[in-house]
């Protein structure tokens, strides 16, 4: 039996099964799926040390809507070993669904002994399980390999790591059962935003004795390989020329996009209703034009499709502006190049990858404000997205927030979300997964060592020149009460009764009240980062702002300090000697 191969030095061999793969796509989860083996199979950095290069293999097991003939099943079994992909055949009348209505028990019990005995005889160091979906496959699994195991076969079941790219409690509780099978059966558990996390935490119970505090990693998905190749593209068109020093080719920026699954979860029909309010207002024209991207053709999506389509007969070119076709990443770029504003008009949203795709091709996102739409974790307000109440505010006043925002306000957000969208792809992902699932390193953290326990309450705990090697300057950010009964979100121990603690803020840039160089932050910054990627399971790249202070008394100083912010969850100030020693390196 083949499998995929990356050739290195050592080999880490990965068993990753997911409900949806590469068959028959149909949500965001089969597109995260086939990024995460790619970005696998296409890392080829070098390590500092060449005792830790490392080959990955991977060996993929996923479902395949079919009719379930025999003839095909066996041509399919034969076919994708040599690929390193074993494909379950499941009913095609349960394709399409995520849910637990879709073909989950079917994909277990249709592995055949052939695609047992196989991954068997892979011999993996650790499963990858995406979503609950993937729990009854590894069950059986790790059943054949306790049988041999009473035959006289060593080697102990993988152990299972949990990326969890959908809370399906969230929405409905009739998964809470499912859900907790996966974390109790998990060593490991990631997910996809701090709020998934959060909920995570709150909801469920780790451990074999269901006692223990669920502690997810987690991991901002990235921009897939063709996306990020295009929107690369896209921007070094738009760039002087060398020889002539002219302005690249930039397309026109009118368009007002929707890029969502026309779905009630994804509250499509707030862009409808903010369509028809613009409408009214004869708002539409040349320097704004509303784009509809609807393949779906649910009654739901259709009664939407109505609606947008009488909304916008009026305007040129009428018949372009909903468009229903699936797109492709060349295509869905060429919206976005148009782009003045795109709208996630969704509440909460685990992550929302088209914002992250938007900002990539330089368009920003206008996101619900409070922070449960995941991707504004990494793209914050004006830094790559704009926020509204969508909870409390009417259609009106969103309508007179998008026809009175700055234009130039709107080019330069989307300049820095472009650059952090960019910054981040699919390999960056899965070494930051490999990191999430095991013990890090110790490199680089003897600063932080000595001084978490001492500072683990300060909103500025320490600051010193980087070049000393004492050089991390640490702080907390928290959310709680103050001693007036208020909600506060960053604040120091001594204003504060019960604290939250959500993450350590760690810095290079210059230290508190000093004036530095940008060059000279920009210098320690790097170096920090690599550290810190060498140190943590997660890093959020690209996230910033840790403190400022601009004072009125033009003879005080004003100065910023930004760093890296590394989440955990579910430790709390009275706790505060859970030092970042304890939670991130024993």
């Amino acid at each position: 039996m083949g499998a995929l191969i990356v050739k290195k030095t050592k080999k880490t061999k990965v068993l990753f099964i997911s409900y949806e793969y590469t068959f028959g796509t149909f949500s965001g989860n089969g597109v995260l799926a086939a990024s995460t083996v790619r970005g696998f199979l296409n890392d080829d950095s070098d390590f500092d040390d060449d005792d830790d290069a490392m080959t990955t293999e991977i060996l993929v097991v996923c479902a395949r809507p079919t009719e379930l003939e025999e003839e095909l099943r066996m041509e399919k079994e034969d076919e994708e070993e040599d690929k390193g992909v074993l494909s379950v055949p499941v009913p095609k009348s349960k394709w399409g669904r995520l849910d637990k209505t879709c073909a989950y028990e079917e994909f277990a019990t249709n592995v055949s002994e052939k695609q047992l005995e196989a991954i068997v005889k892979f011999r993996a160091d650790v499963v990858l399980g995406v979503d609950w979906s993937s729990l009854e496959v590894y069950e059986r699994i790790r059943k054949r390999y306790q049988e041999e195991e009473e035959d006289g076969f060593s080697p102990p079941p993988p152990p299972l790591t949990y990326l969890n790219y959908r809370v399906f409690t969230l929405h409905d509780e009739s998964h809470r059962a499912l859900e907790q099978r996966m974390i109790t059966a998990s060593t490991h558990v990631i997910c996809l935003c701090i709020n998934d996390a959060k909920f995570l935490r709150d909801a469920f119970v780790g451990g074999d004795d269901g006692k223990e505090m669920v502690v997810a990693v987690v991991l901002h998905p990235p921009l897939r390989e063709d996306v990020l190749r295009d929107a690369k593209n896209a921007l070094a068109r738009e760039q002087p020329s060398p020889v002539t020093s002219t302005t690249g080719a930039k397309k026109k920026r009118n368009a007002l996009t929707c890029v969502v699954r026309l779905s009630k979860e994804k509250e499509p029909e707030r862009f409808v209703e903010l369509v028809e309010e613009l409408a009214k207002r004869d708002a539409f024209g040349d320097t704004l034009v509303p784009i509809l991207v609807a393949p779906a053709t649910s009654e739901f999506a259709e009664g939407l499709k109505k609606r947008f389509r009488e909304a916008t007969k009026n305007i040129p070119n009428a018949s372009e502006l909903c468009i229903e076709s699936f797109l492709n990443a060349t295509q869905l770029g060429e919206i976005y190049s148009r782009t003045k504003l795109n709208v996630h008009p969704c509440r909460k949203d685990a992550y929302g990858m088209t914002v992250i795709e938007a900002a990539a091709f330089g368009a920003p996102s206008l996101v619900c404000s409070g922070g449960k739409v995941g991707s504004s974790e990494l793209l914050m307000e004006n830094q790559g997205v704009f926020s509204f109440d969508y909870e409390n505010k009417s259609v009106e006043a969103l309508a007179d927030f998008i026809t009175n925002i700055d234009e130039n306000r709107l080019e330069e957000v989307a300049k820095i979300g472009r650059e952090r969208a960019l910054a981040y792809d699919e390999t960056e992902y899965a070494r930051l997964i490999s990191k999430g699932m095991m013990i890090p390193k110790e490199r680089g953290v003897e600063t932080i060592r000595e001084l978490a326990e001492s500072y683990a309450n300060a909103l500025i705990a320490f600051s010193l020149d980087y070049e000393s090697r004492e050089s991390v300057t640490i702080m907390t950010r928290s959310r709680g009460k103050d001693d007036d009964g208020d909600d506060v979100n960053i604040i120091s121990s001594s204003s504060a009764k019960t604290l939250e603690l959500e993450g350590w803020i760690i810095t290079a840039d210059n230290p508190h009240s000093m004036n530095t160089g940008i060059g000279a932050n920009a210098i320690a910054k790097k170096a920090l980062e690599h550290e810190l990627l060498d140190a943590f399971p997660r890093v959020q790249l690209g996230r910033s702002l840790t403190s400022e202070y601009d004072s009125d008394d033009p003879d005080e100083m004003k100065w910023i300090e930004c760093g890296y912010f590394v989440p955990f969850i579910g430790y709390k100030t009275e706790e505060s000697k859970m030092s970042v020693e304890q939670r991130y390196i024993l």
